[in-house]
């Protein structure tokens, strides 16, 4: 009888632990797209009261008091810059 009851519990723990992984997947695919829309409004230029800049690591914003956040950047995505301009460079 307490063999029984062990190895219920055992798999109810093991299936409780699978489905949080689950979750754990969807909170990094929910991180991801919300980087990417941060990258699109400053691209827009929808985002005034903050200033960002990335790396190839990480997603740095900064708002307008100067305190910083920071976002890992997924391994698998990557963003392009490319420079509206014809006869110069950036600065």
């Amino acid at each position: 009888m307490k063999l029984k009851l062990l190895v219920v519990i055992f798999s109810s723990l093991v299936v409780l632990s699978a489905c949080a992984g689950e979750n754990t997947n969807t909170s990094q695919e929910d991180q991801t797209q919300i980087i990417k829309d941060l990258v699109q409004d400053f691209s827009e230029g929808t985002i005034k009261d903050k200033s960002g800049s990335i790396t190839s690591s990480e997603l740095i914003v900064t708002d307008s008091e100067g305190s910083e956040q920071t976002y890992d950047l997924s391994e698998t995505d990557f963003f392009v810059s490319i420079a509206p301009y014809e006869h110069q460079t950036h600065p």
